[in-house]
């Protein structure tokens, strides 16, 4: 059975994907026990040992974000949240598979829920310093109650435009395949063309996936890193 669209946008509504007997979002719950059959060797497999590489460089790349050694331990939570965003995108490209990660709702509950967890942990522990961060250095003293409400402001918008960055470059990669497959096939494109043209774009959504993981785990952790 064929996914027919009414519009663009109907991609990313789950419930268009519903109503279809064949999806593939039951694949995610496949991968884990792969990916867990694999440590329990002694000699680590060629997929382990990416997997390794990987979550390696990105936890010594997060950690060069915070400067306080002793909360060293909690970039393991930003390392999953990464590799999470970052499978989730890459899987979002195959065909009928729902990209959850363009859904503003799943990425903000990410973002609010960690968010939340900076906010409390910074006033319980250095409330102080979180107040002094609401006025920058050297501010001139007849702005300083205007600056107080800009970086509140600031502050509490944070987990939104996490989100809304993650959400809308995710959403425009994939408009733009919806977009130039429709073309091709409309206006019967040659075939070799064709595919050369989507296999670029698909290269640079997969080097997508990657970034927008990379960026929004680091500006996670550099938020965290201002609370103390």
């Amino acid at each position: 059975m064929k996914l027919i669209l009414n519009n663009l946008f109907e991609s990313f509504d789950p419930s268009v994907y519903y109503l279809y007997k064949f999806q593939l979002n039951w694949v995610f719950l496949v991968l884990p026990p792969i990916l867990m059959y694999n440590s329990y060797w002694i000699v680590p497999s060629r997929l382990d040992y990416i997997l390794n590489v990987i979550v390696s460089s990105m936890y010594k790349e997060l950690k060069l974000s915070i400067d306080n050694k002793s909360m060293n331990s909690n970039i393991i939570v930003f390392t999953s949240v990464m590799i999470y965003i970052m499978f989730m995108n890459f899987f979002s490209l195959f065909p009928y598979i729902f990209p959850t990660t363009s859904h503003l709702m799943l990425n903000l509950s990410i973002s609010l829920t960690l968010w939340l967890g900076m906010f409390m942990f910074t006033i319980q522990n250095y409330p102080i310093k979180f107040l002094s961060h609401l006025v920058p250095y050297n501010s001139p003293k007849p702005l300083m109650n205007f600056m107080v409400i800009i970086e509140i402001i600031s502050y509490l918008i944070r987990p939104m435009t996490l989100s809304i960055r993650l959400s809308s470059n995710l959403i425009s990669g994939h408009l733009i395949l919806i977009l130039l497959s429709s073309f091709m096939m409309n206006f019967l494109v040659s075939i070799p063309l064709s595919l050369l043209v989507q296999d670029i774009l698909l290269i640079l959504e997969i080097c997508m996936s990657v970034i927008q993981a990379y960026v929004y785990s680091v500006l996670l952790t550099l938020y965290f890193s201002e609370s103390w």
